[in-house]
């Protein structure tokens, strides 16, 4: 399960016939258990935000790319320049009602 604060990559199936997707980097901002799924909150880097994602590929048009979050994001090649910290404790990310 990701943390709050965690980097992603988050993938949006386009269109499911030419399984065109596009990826965008984000944070967790929220994760949570809804009959034991785990779900997330996500802040993307245009600063819109994301609810409910999971990482299953066959659940959504936009879910949490595990595969990419663990070979780029974990390797250190790609980092958010979100500053989820700073907004955190000045108290400025936007509040998500799922």
């Amino acid at each position: 399960m990701y943390k709050q604060g965690e980097t992603v990559i988050v993938t949006e199936n386009i269109d499911k016939k030419t399984k065109e997707q596009k990826h965008e980097v984000g944070v967790i901002m929220k994760a949570f258990v809804h009959k034991k799924q785990n779900y997330y909150d996500v802040l993307l880097e245009r600063r819109s935000a994301l609810s409910y994602l999971n990482t299953s590929r066959n659940s959504k048009s936009h879910f949490i790319n595990t595969s990419l979050t663990g070979k780029l994001v974990e390797s250190d090649q790609i980092q958010t320049t979100i500053p989820f910290k700073y907004m955190l404790d000045n108290e400025q990310l936007p509040i998500i009602i799922a």
